[in-house]
């Protein structure tokens, strides 16, 4: 079971989330569907966000349907978003691949339908990321059903390809499931379906790219404290930037007496770590005075040798 298995370590881009909630709806077949409590990758997933969100109002909303096709999801996509606000997790096709290795379906159509659904969420302001479809399990030999199974991850391997370029052409994040699961049998239920640490693998791909789209998209200018502290030698500087910045950091002693500007330098968007060394000032107690985007923030520093 997921809880058994060690909890995802928080990015420091948790503490400067800007909202208030974390609002997710996931959509697709029956891996999305899942199958009770553990046999999903909702669960995991809300629950790794509560932990690194702490004081966020997470949800996380299911609109799986076990056998569809993109074509028959994109018949309820429009009920399955209205009104919804955040982030949107597609992750469908595997029907389609079975339909396409019989020759029933195209590559290309069950693209134009993702493209399609890709477009409708982002006219309303969602977040879209898409996911990777994870393989058919092989089995060994040249039987009959060997081959299919051959067959329909080739068609998988085209999906996912069609899928990482529409991401890149709509500006969309991906989750790559694919990559991370593979085809280890040992996280498949029955032959394409995740069993539970297979779902809580997949939860934390999920986990992953919803931190690098809020990572790029929703945080706020800040700081953390600064580690080593007490600084022996070196310590290092965390700070935050939503956009690219100059960023000056000036260390001033307790009677506020300026001693050094200790960095200054332009950074990129993202969060960024700066060693600095500590070993020209005496042992004491300090302030550092950070200065970035028009904003100003201290921290207290502790100096010993």
């Amino acid at each position: 079971m997921y809880g058994q298995v060690k909890m995802p370590v928080c990015g420091p881009y948790a503490q400067f989330y800007n909202k208030d909630s974390i609002n997710v709806t996931s959509f697709g077949a029956s891996t999305v569907q899942g199958n009770g409590e553990m046999l999903n990758f909702q669960t995991p997933l809300k629950a790794f966000l509560e932990r690194c969100y702490t004081g966020k109002q997470v949800q996380v909303s299911n609109y799986g349907i076990a056998g569809e096709t993109t074509a028959m999801g994109l018949l309820r996509f429009d009920n399955a978003i209205a009104q919804k606000t955040g982030f949107l997790l597609i992750l469908m096709g595997a029907n389609d691949a079975i339909q396409i290795a019989d020759n029933k379906g195209r590559v290309s159509l069950t693209l134009d339908n993702i493209r399609t659904m890709v477009n409708k969420a982002k006219e309303q302001k969602l977040d879209v990321i898409l996911g990777t479809l994870q393989y058919f399990v092989e089995p060994a030999g040249r039987t009959p059903e060997a081959i299919l199974m051959r067959r329909r991850n080739r068609i998988i391997d085209q999906l996912n390809t069609g899928f990482k370029n529409l991401a890149r052409e709509l500006g969309v994040f991906v989750a790559d499931i694919n990559s991370v699961i593979g085809k280890n049998k040992e996280l498949y239920a029955d032959i394409v379906h995740p069993n539970a640490r297979g779902y809580r693998i997949m939860a934390l791909v999920w986990f992953d790219a919803l931190n690098q789209t809020i990572n790029e998209n929703y945080l706020s200018p800040g700081i953390v404290q600064n580690f080593p502290n007490p600084a022996n030698g070196f310590t290092k500087l965390g700070f935050n930037l939503p956009s690219a910045s100059r960023t000056r950091v000036t260390l001033y002693n307790m009677r506020g007496q300026k001693v050094a500007v200790v960095f200054d330098d332009f950074r990129n968007a993202g969060f960024h770590e700066e060693q600095i060394s500590t070993e020209l000032y005496p042992s004491g107690v300090y302030i550092l005075y950070y200065e970035l985007l028009n904003m100003k923030f201290s921290k207290k520093i502790i100096i010993v040798h």
